[in-house]
């Protein structure tokens, strides 16, 4: 029987891509899973989809106060969360930041940052005094290398990675596992329209999927997938920049988002977009 039998996990941006993964593996395992995302019909279906002690609710997670009632509610309906993975995250590419309209920069900062913050502030005032839990965040290696043409999603997930070393550093010893999840790109719609380069291999969901239930059930702190990333990003962190900056170059990594193609990410480019509609009411399935 895996630890994860019973316990209620949430996951925001659970209807699509990695988190969609992380739920049906969570699903597997026996956890009871919320899945939250800002396409409430999507979380209800894949709820249902997953089993009937499954619940899907609408959730911005730029909403401060609505994050923090959907966990309410998730609490209410289903028991305690023992673990949040804040997974929503947006990208868009742009060759030179200044050509950016400040309007998708803002939107980038406050889902994939802000968002981040919302839920792990919302998770700790729960989980502390209870004296356990888990807070799974969502970064990636764009957290730890530049990443040119996505200086927006960068920065952001720069954030991601500070905020959750720091707030592990403060909350040691409080019961609760602060769990950094750093994939490099991954095969979904936030890939549609880049280029395809040797050297980078797209990661499927269901790796990520698999590294974050181990994380979870092992309560690991830091995970890179592949994880043999880890070490190339661990030492290139050492290196001045221009040194940094060739190793993106050997790998073609500074090719991947540069010329992407219109056509091909226009669906995804639409449903990103910041002004996006906010969820509906949280009428959920049993």
């Amino acid at each position: 029987m895996s630890s994860l039998t019973g316990e209620v996990i949430l996951i925001t941006g659970g209807a699509r891509g990695i988190g969609l993964a992380i739920a049906e593996a969570a699903a597997r395992a026996g956890a009871r899973v919320a899945v939250a995302d800002i396409d409430a019909s999507a979380a209800i279906g894949t709820a249902t989809r997953l089993g009937e002690e499954c619940r899907g609710y609408g959730l911005d997670v730029t909403d401060r106060s609505g994050f923090d009632e959907v966990v309410s509610l998730v609490e209410e309906e289903m028991g305690p969360v023992a673990v949040l993975v804040n997974n929503a995250g947006i990208a868009e590419a742009c060759e030179r930041v200044g050509e950016q309209p400040r309007e998708m920069l803002d939107r980038i900062l406050e889902v994939n940052l802000n968002g981040v913050i919302n839920g792990t502030l919302s998770a700790l005032k729960r989980m502390e005094p209870r004296g356990r839990g888990q807070i799974v965040n969502v970064a990636s290696q764009a957290g730890r290398i530049a990443t040119p043409a996505l200086a927006a999603y960068t920065a952001s997930k720069f954030g991601v990675v500070g905020f959750t070393d720091t707030v592990r550093f403060e909350y040691r010893g409080s019961g609760i596992c602060l769990t950094c999840v750093m994939p490099g790109p991954v095969d979904t719609g936030m890939m549609s329209g880049t280029r395809k380069v040797p050297l980078i291999r797209l990661v499927k969901p269901e790796e990520v999927a698999k590294e974050t239930l181990a994380a979870i059930e092992h309560r690991r702190e830091d995970v890179f997938v592949p994880r043999l990333s880890g070490y190339l990003v661990r030492f290139g962190g050492m290196l001045p920049p221009k040194a940094r900056e060739r190793i993106v170059r050997v790998f073609g990594l500074h090719k991947v988002y540069s010329g992407i193609d219109p056509l091909a990410r226009s669906e995804y480019s639409s449903r990103v977009a910041p002004q996006v509609a906010p969820p509906e009411d949280n009428d959920r399935v049993r």
